[in-house]
């Protein structure tokens, strides 16, 4: 039948024999990639979805920061790598345009803590440099407040 090596693991050949297939898995599949089919199998939404079904949450949790760390993780997750919007503007991000904003910068204080960190575009993040955050959003909505920074001595 076939010739036998040493790495030869299975007498058959993996490239040309796949699993049989049938219209059931092309028709799960075709509607998985659709979104219109929600289930067990869906990866890390899905198994987010099922964890959420056991443990409960209300906005109490949420605003007394109690929440899961599996939600805190997922939604770190889903923040830089799967809808990636800057935090200050909502503009699309890419992985060539995305960049880590410090929103308390490391020059007053603030570490690199997943907490401490916001996706966000290259604009906002030079324009933001190491203001307060409440400076800054300020100074976006009322471009007049604009204090002219100085130039520090080296």
């Amino acid at each position: 039948m076939y010739a036998t090596h040493a790495t030869l693991k299975h007498d058959y050949d993996t490239l040309t024999t796949g699993p049989e297939r049938g219209p059931e898995f092309y028709l799960a599949r075709h509607l998985r990639r659709k979104g219109l089919r929600q289930g067990k199998g869906d990866g890390r939404l899905g198994r987010l979805r099922e964890t959420a079904r056991h443990k409960k949450t209300t906005v109490a949790d949420v605003i007394q920061d109690r929440l899961d760390r599996c939600y805190t993780s997922e939604f770190h997750y889903y923040q830089w790598h799967v809808l990636m919007l800057c935090t200050y503007c909502n503009e699309r991000l890419f992985r060539r345009s995305l960049t880590r904003d410090h929103v308390l910068a490391q020059s007053r204080g603030g570490t690199s803590a997943p907490e401490n960190l916001a996706p966000c575009c290259a604009p906002c993040n030079r324009q933001k440099s190491d203001k307060p955050l409440w400076r800054f959003m300020l100074e976006r909505e009322r471009p007049e407040l604009r204090v002219a920074r100085t130039r520090r001595a080296a």
